[in-house]
């Protein structure tokens, strides 16, 4: 029962987690006359919405491999410099 408890937690964290993502994607598309933003962007926005967000957290190296993880609702790309950049597909 214990494991089971614990499953389900961490599975709403991770939801918890995507859907933090996708607003904070669309707070800086609201900023922005592109359709990517910047990751380092929205890791700060979503900071500011929920401060306890760490994506050590939920099991990620970084911030890069958190974003590559939710490609079936945001899609990143690097720009021309090796920055990490998000849209919504």
């Amino acid at each position: 029962a214990v494991a089971v408890q614990a499953k389900r937690v961490a599975e709403a964290a991770e939801a918890e987690a995507t859907a933090l993502l996708l607003r904070a994607v669309r707070v800086g598309l609201q900023k922005s006359d592109d359709e990517w933003v910047y990751a380092g962007g929205v890791k700060s926005q979503m900071q500011r919405m929920n401060p306890a967000f760490k994506e050590k957290s939920l099991g990620f190296s970084s911030f890069r491999a958190f974003v590559e993880s939710r490609n079936e609702v945001a899609e990143s790309k690097l720009d021309g410099n090796g920055q990490l950049m998000v849209r919504l597909p």
